[in-house]
């Protein structure tokens, strides 16, 4: 890992500090029992704003291959609660809008293929994705994907087997990407004239206005904004048509992109609020880091007080949301006595450097806590409602210190 020197949009050099995580390991790099006793590595965690595009950034990234390969990455679309429902609605949106019959379809980052199998069936589709380990679960599934990142060079080996896309999307995924003008270059390559690229990702706007740390960590290279957006697409030839918030993620920013397409009300109205706001600039940036670290000093203290009157704490999933927020507020091993977790992936491992252990929800019921720390604030009605009804009969503790 070593400091990059410009800024992934604009190539800048002047950067202003904006939140300092501290040394951190890699959120999604649970640990086997037979690997405890090993050395584990930890990273500087530091987002930056560039002085000159306003881009919050990550400007000390770790190489991709580490993150996606050199360990098991256990991210899963289809594991995830409601997320079928969610992607099912935003496909139907993309056919109605902007495909016809046998279109091809790009997904960069398509993990497992849950959101890509809803177009197999009537257009030709083609998953990217680095994590070789949930390519073999899309292949399995039935869904054509690469095992690799998107860049100009995959671009064009696609376009010269399958042709150009009417529509490349990428969702939660363009921000952990550290090549920004491959992506683009990319993209740009395989597009259709009157193609479309679509981005879900982060949305700094909203990470401000929520006090939002928990996405924050080494995956995430970049933290987007409208501007950000603009800035990208109009080196690329693209502007930006639409934006709009959705719920995914506690708030994230979808982005259309095209040639010379008329921005939607919604878009220019996003677009507004921005400039309204001064989102991007260092007294935002400021303010952001002095709200995070104010709330992650609320909730040690609020965890502190729990654990020091004999309540017992366990984590309401291994997520690495979670871990971004535990991490900053300092409450490790000695406030969390285990995870829970649905994936059969992440149970019977352990958190890093904490060394917490992860089970099912099944083999819990005999050591039921009195306290749940929700580690994924998205899912805190989804987590709630299930608990109530498995007859839970504790108490919930969520990021904003409300006890539920």
């Amino acid at each position: 890992m070593s400091k990059i020197k410009n800024c992934r949009i604009c190539g800048g050099k002047d950067f202003y500090n904006v939140l300092d995580m501290g040394m951190n390991p890699l959120v999604n790099s649970l640990i086997e029992k037979e690997d405890l006793d090993k050395q584990e590595p930890v990273y500087e965690l530091l987002t930056e704003r560039c002085q000159d595009c306003g881009l919050v950034q990550i400007t000390n990234p770790i190489d991709t291959h580490t993150i996606y390969r050199d360990v098991d990455y256990l991210y899963f679309s289809s594991d995830m609660p409601n997320l079928k429902e969610y992607f099912l609605e935003y496909a139907d949106d993309i056919k109605k809008r902007f495909l016809k019959e046998d279109d091809f379809v790009v997904e960069i980052g398509s993990n497992d293929g849950l959101m890509l199998g809803m177009f197999k069936f009537y257009y030709k589709v083609l998953g990217v994705d680095p994590a070789s380990n949930t390519v073999v679960r899309a292949l399995a599934n039935g869904t054509p994907t690469l095992s690799d990142g998107f860049s100009e060079r995959i671009a064009k080996s696609i376009k010269r087997e399958f042709g150009q896309a009417k529509v490349i999307y990428g969702n939660n995924c363009i921000a952990h990407i550290d090549d920004i003008h491959s992506l683009m270059k990319g993209v740009k390559e395989l597009l259709t004239d009157d193609g479309v690229f679509i981005v879900e990702c982060n949305y700094w706007g909203g990470m401000v206005d929520n006090k939002n740390y928990s996405l924050v960590y080494h995956d995430h290279f970049s933290y987007f904004s409208v501007q950000d957006w603009c800035n990208i697409g109009d080196m690329y030839g693209l502007n930006v048509f639409d934006a709009i918030v959705t719920p995914a993620q506690g708030g994230s920013l979808r982005i259309f992109m095209g040639k010379n397409i008329d921005a939607t009300e919604r878009c220019q109205e996003l677009y507004k609020r921005e400039k309204e706001t001064n989102l991007n600039s260092n007294e935002i940036c400021e303010k952001y880091s002095d709200d995070c670290n104010e709330e992650a000093l609320a909730l040690h203290n609020l965890i502190s007080k729990l654990k020091k009157e004999g309540a017992t704490i366990a984590g309401y999933g291994a997520a690495a949301k979670g871990f971004s927020i535990l991490k900053l507020a300092g409450i490790d091993e000695r406030h969390i006595d285990y995870f829970v977790d649905d994936s059969p992936a992440k149970q019977g491992k352990y958190t890093p450097v904490s060394h917490i252990p992860v089970i099912s929800r099944e083999k819990a019921e005999k050591i039921l806590p009195d306290y749940f720390f929700i580690t994924a604030p998205n899912y805190r009605s989804v987590i709630v409602e299930k608990e109530k009804q498995l007859g839970y009969k504790g108490k919930f503790i969520t990021d904003k210190c409300e006890i539920i």
